[in-house]
């Protein structure tokens, strides 16, 4: 990534805090449940096909690795929003399963998620089309330059290790 691309900086629960993980992957489960039968209906294919001309989302395979990048620094990761990963984070935000709190997005579990809240995420998404057919995930997210997400991901980490591991892991 350049130090400039617009990125978002993710924060997972406490690490380690598997009751969470299990309970927001069971939600990324419902909202691939609902987004296949929602993809199923023509009409609202139709509506949405720019978001489907590279790829047919899969919030599924989003959500695990999501998880998966998490390990990497136990709480915290960036995301460039100009890739597949941001497509998929940004309908996901839509849905509930991230909200912003002061520039940084954190995982949640949404109170409720239904057929309606996944249509009108992919199609708020599908909505963000330019007259060149680009989809613009940054008119739907609060964005900051990859060197800032890595700076305030660092400084997320070193507060974790300092206030949270035991000495002998603060490395």
């Amino acid at each position: 990534m350049m130090r400039t691309d617009p990125c978002v900086l993710v924060e997972g629960p406490v690490w380690g805090d598997a009751q969470f993980y299990g309970e927001w992957l069971l939600a990324a489960s419902k909202a691939e449940s609902l987004w296949k039968e929602a993809y199923a209906d023509q009409d609202f294919r139709k509506q949405i096909d720019r978001v489907c001309v590279c790829y047919i989302p899969d919030f599924g395979i989003a959500a695990t690795a999501v998880i998966m990048r998490l390990k990497e620094n136990r709480t915290t990761f960036v995301i460039n929003v100009n890739s597949e990963d941001g497509e998929d984070f940004t309908m996901m935000s839509e849905m509930g399963l991230f909200v912003q709190k002061e520039g940084i997005y954190r995982m949640a579990v949404p109170r409720s998620l239904n057929l309606e809240n996944v249509r009108a995420a992919v199609l708020k998404f599908a909505g963000t089309e330019d007259d060149e057919f680009v989809l613009h995930p940054e008119y739907l997210l609060t964005t900051m330059p990859f060197s800032r997400a890595t700076a305030l991901q660092l400084w997320a980490t070193e507060e974790f290790r300092s206030n949270v591991l035991p000495p002998s892991e603060r490395h």
